[in-house]
């Protein structure tokens, strides 16, 4: 990293790494402690910051911490350490402050915040091993602060539907061994027609943006799966004609939730506070959501006991520039100068996709491995999901016939 101390509109030292701004060229302190203070979360046990530059962020996260809860700092480059002693000479680090540039020495816990300024993301080397899961971390922050208060709304409608009935929809499934997860990946264009021979021997859930793919193939699912606290996800169902089971996370748009006219069960997610909080008054069931409505999908059957589930349209990647199948209504094709990463494809050839997506796969690549489900994958041409199988349509045809 190039690190390079130059002087301020308002006289004191601001700093450029890999050329790139990371404070203000104006006021870099005082935007340093409008940041922090936006960001500041009294309720944690513990701070992990994210790069140290010049302290400033330390130094206002520090005006904050009033009652000695830990600090890390995570410095990315030993030349922070000396900039920043060049600075605060003077300064006795407090003891409940430590700086490390030590990977190992990270804790990022969940009773622990973890704050970093976004320009941190922007000078680090994507090779770092912790680049894309701070990535993730901090996408998912901002998009929980830009919809926080959108969540909340629903939150409080949502439960005063009285939606309550999904231990009673367990009961009822014990019998069934078998789930297919219909998300809307490229793959599904071929993948969907394999599902009209075996429609009453496989439970069927499908997120929004697959069903009207379903609909127009005659295919009629189980149950239909959403979590987006937005009001466009209304588009999945508008003159559909779809009144079957709707699962629905309590954050997800009351709007349409309350219009559907069917079967409907409230889901709750682990890491959301009023979610959590609800639960254990209730002891009603909290679910992993892992940032998707697939993987929400999947600890849900997880939940409803399938010995089974068979993955559908989970590409997690581009095909052709498209992250969709044809007629979902999600999805985008990749931008000429868009930045990707590539994976691994189940043809082992690489497969170009983006952050989120990579987040998913991670994400299933953990929760696989830990399930005791047995999972297959059909999207030949998608990333490969660690220790999970591969199936074309025959198997899947002897799967469904052998259980």
């Amino acid at each position: 990293m190039q690190f390079e101390k130059i002087e301020s509109r308002d006289g004191n030292a601001t700093l450029k790494v890999n050329n790139i701004l990371l404070y203000s060229k104006y006021r870099p302190i005082i935007e340093a402690e409008k940041f922090i203070e936006s960001e500041f979360n009294n309720d944690f046990k513990g701070y992990l910051l994210i790069g140290l530059g010049l302290g400033y962020h330390l130094k206002a996260l520090l005006k904050l911490v009033t009652d000695s809860k830990p600090i890390f700092v995570y410095a990315l480059d030993s030349q922070e350490i000396d900039l920043y002693k060049s600075i605060s000479v003077s300064e006795e680090l407090p003891g409940n402050v430590t700086i490390s540039t030590d990977i190992k020495k990270v804790a990022i816990e969940g009773d622990y915040q973890i704050i970093m300024p976004h320009t941190w993301l922007q000078v680090m080397d994507k090779n770092h091993p912790l680049y894309y899961l701070l990535m993730d971390i901090k996408v998912k922050q901002m998009s929980y602060k830009r919809f926080s208060q959108k969540m909340e709304e629903n939150f409080e409608k949502n439960i005063q539907q009285n939606h309550f009935s999904l231990m009673d929809s367990k009961e009822n499934l014990e019998k069934k061994n078998i789930a297919c997860l219909i998300s809307s990946g490229p793959s599904l264009n071929i993948t969907k027609k394999w599902l009209k021979n075996i429609r009453k021997k496989a439970y069927i859930l499908c997120v929004g943006s697959a069903l009207k793919i379903l609909l127009e193939e005659k295919i009629l699912p189980d149950a239909v799966i959403i979590t987006d606290c937005q009001t466009n996800i209304a588009k999945q169902f508008n003159e559909s004609g779809y009144t079957g089971d709707l699962f629905f996370l309590c954050t997800a748009d009351y709007n349409t939730v309350k219009q559907h006219q069917g079967k409907k069960y409230i889901l709750f997610q682990e890491g959301y506070n009023l979610a959590e909080h609800f639960v254990q008054q209730t002891q009603y069931p909290l679910l992993e959501t892992g940032g998707s409505v697939a993987t929400t999908g999947f600890s849900l059957l997880e939940y409803l006991g399938f010995k089974s589930i068979v993955l559908f349209g989970q590409d997690l990647g581009f095909t052709d520039e498209n992250t969709h199948a044809n007629n979902s209504t999600s999805g985008r094709k990749l931008l000429k100068d868009e930045e990707y990463i590539e994976v691994e494809s189940n043809t082992r050839a690489p497969i170009k996709t983006l952050p989120n997506l990579n987040s998913y796969l991670r994400w299933f690549n953990r929760k696989c491995k830990e399930s005791k489900c047995h999972v297959y994958n059909t999207a030949k041409e998608g990333a490969k999901i660690e220790s999970v199988s591969l199936i074309d349509e025959e198997q899947f045809y002897e799967h469904i016939k052998n259980s």
